[in-house]
């Protein structure tokens, strides 16, 4: 099980994040909005939610990938095709 220490930690630096604002949530629960307060992390200023359920346990972490399928990384492909018109480019080749 989660502890709020363990959820109001950065996602990307684990610094504890400071709790800057609560709210009610749905049936009784009580929302979190986080703040990673680390000027070296990427996730400096960013916010996040955690969810306190009323009996005190942590909303866990939801599965987007579930929600949102995975969009397929062409990373390699599109490299492939720029290096492939870089080549014609300095050899003369390039059409248009």
């Amino acid at each position: 099980m989660t502890t709020f220490e363990e959820a109001r930690r950065c996602p990307k630096c684990e610094s504890p994040g400071a709790d800057i604002s609560q709210r009610r949530g749905p049936l009784g629960s009580k929302l979190h909005v986080i703040e990673c307060r680390n000027g070296r992390c990427k996730w400096n200023n960013t916010t996040w939610v955690v969810q306190v359920h009323a009996d005190g346990t942590i909303q866990e972490e939801t599965e987007h990938d579930k929600i949102y399928p995975k969009i397929p990384d062409r990373t390699d492909a599109v490299q492939a095709s720029m290096q492939n018109l870089l080549d014609q480019t300095l050899s003369g080749g390039e059409t248009r």
